[in-house]
């Protein structure tokens, strides 16, 4: 293969030593049934020491995802090590992992990660443990573009960064493996290729890299919160009857339209208001299709200014405001803002903002409504009920605010009559002492209040005492006799093999339950 970048790339005899198989036994979250995980499963990625003084191995987030096991073997030994997760982001899908084992580091060194993004064109080797055999194996290929992608694949899109597009074979197995260039530095991690083609592969840049050892530093050892957002939603200014409509020059073609503003976001904070046009982030031009430019005569969605930076940070942004609301005029603006997550109403990512809880009450289920439930109840978001799939797009308007859902209903004489009921968006529940005699609702506004309440009037001491307890959805309702939930509840449990009536998050003392 005759090679076009300048120079020889670097023979990966020696950098070998530094790429490592990581073995890996996982137990995923069961969303329909929260109260368990799915079977265990066994997988196989790769790695790549980053920091041998810190003990320290890089690789994909998704390869150790839900991990119970994680062991490690180096290049040409037959020994596996044990790995612990240090800390992961399933968002920039890395994670990193410590190895203690003073056996495993000898004579092991570290692969620099770079920072610069290749141009086009320029030769890469991916190594690492693919599928198809057992020992290493490199392939060589050129980087074909430079984009933004969501790392996460989400049926309904996320935050992007940066992403290198090589055609040098990524298969499963690649993942978390090095991409090295001509020096011999890694200039990205192997995470994905694309099922549909053939020798497209994506690769995690060592900016990302960069910028998440960075975020992580000084933070407690867990997961990333996230990605950094403006929080709003914007819609391109191509049309010229709308850029004369908000005070836009048709032939500078910059700007775009803000149409929604998350409450709680930084956008809202600094007091951007639906109607403005976003011109420039941090003294970048943005276009009216929402680009800025990158390199040479490349262009990237403005987007990767905002994702690259860290929580705290500060930005400026550039707008025209006014030209709205009968105002004819339209003011330009500078303001400045603090980089933050923007928290979703329905959380996204399992192993992220999304964990499984659950409350059963009177074999009623109820689960915080995330994606990653939709997912795997209906395989598909629009398969999903209406009401539920428009949850996806509405924003938080106090920071505890989740939609709670009546996932679905374990049989029992107590429930009798609402067996088939389920996904149904719980609106608000209360009491009522006698037939009759009503007493206080509340609007649902969270799981954990809904498990406060719901134990406080089950409870063999309460001072509110209540003889049922109704629950109200979309034109249906369910009412439940008190002490018939008492004195059903743990054989319910019992009968379906479920150790306790909520999950732990939802208790104030981990080691209580009603049980």
């Amino acid at each position: 293969m005759a090679l076009r970048a300048p120079g020889a790339l670097a023979e990966p005899g020696d950098l070998r030593k530094s790429v490592v198989k990581v073995f890996v036994r996982s137990a995923h979250a069961n969303w329909t049934s929260p109260w368990q995980t799915q079977s265990q499963t066994s997988s196989t990625g790769s790695g790549f020491c980053i920091d041998a003084s810190r003990q320290q191995v890089l690789t994909n987030a998704h390869v150790v995802s839900h991990a119970v096991v994680v062991r490690v073997r180096r290049y040409g030994q037959a020994v596996s090590y044990p790995a612990s997760v240090l800390c992961s982001s399933p968002q920039c899908d890395l994670a990193v992992l410590e190895v203690t084992d003073s056996g495993f580091w000898e004579g092991l060194g570290a692969i620099e990660l770079s920072e610069e993004i290749p141009p086009l064109d320029a030769d890469v080797l991916t190594v690492g443990y693919p599928m198809g055999g057992e020992n290493i194996c490199v392939t060589r290929g050129v980087v074909s573009r430079i984009d933004l992608m969501d790392y996460t694949f989400s049926p309904i899109g996320g935050e992007r960064q940066l992403v290198i597009q090589v055609d040098a074979a990524i298969n499963p197995g690649n993942s978390g493996g090095p991409v090295l260039d001509a020096q011999g530095r890694a200039v990205g991690v192997a995470f994905a290729g694309l099922r549909a083609s053939a020798n497209i592969g994506y690769v995690i840049p060592g900016a990302v890299v960069h910028f998440f050892l960075r975020s992580l530093r000084g933070t407690p050892v867990g997961l990333a919160k996230g990605l950094c957002s403006l929080g709003v939603r914007l819609q391109h200014a191509k049309s010229p009857a709308l850029r004369r409509l908000r005070g836009l020059e048709e032939a500078r073609g910059d700007g775009v339209l803000v149409t929604d503003v998350a409450p709680l976001s930084p956008a809202a904070d600094a007091g951007i208001q639906v109607g403005d046009v976003l011109l420039a982030v941090d003294g970048v031009p943005v276009a009216e299709d929402g680009t800025v430019p990158f390199r040479e005569m490349e262009r990237i969605g403005f987007e990767f200014l905002i994702t690259r930076k860290v929580v705290g940070e500060t930005m400026r942004v550039q707008l025209l405001t006014g030209g709205k609301d009968g105002q004819a005029i339209a003011v330009p603006a500078e303001l400045e803002l603090k980089a933050d997550y923007v928290e979703k109403l329905v959380p996204r990512r399992d192993g992220g903002d999304a964990q499984p809880s659950y409350l059963i009450v009177g074999g009623l289920v109820f689960v915080r409504l995330t994606l990653p439930w939709m997912l795997s109840r209906f395989r598909e978001v629009r398969k999903a009920p209406p009401e539920l799939q428009a949850k996806l797009w509405e924003h938080k308007t106090s920071p505890k605010q989740e939609v709670v859902v009546l996932a679905k209903v374990l049989a029992a004489e107590v429930n009798y009559g609402y067996e088939d009921f389920q996904c149904l968006e719980l609106l608000s529940f209360g009491s009522y002492s006698d037939p009759g005699a009503e007493g206080p609702s509340q609007t649902a506004e969270s799981l954990k209040q809904l498990y406060k309440y719901t134990s406080s009037m089950l409870g063999s001491k309460t001072s509110e005492p209540a003889a049922f307890l109704r629950f109200e959805f979309n034109g249906v309702e369910i009412v439940l006799d008190v002490e018939q939930c008492r004195r059903s509840g743990a054989g319910i449990l019992r009968q379906h093999g479920i150790a306790r009536d909520c999950s732990h998050d939802l208790l104030d003392d981990p080691v209580l339950s009603r049980l």
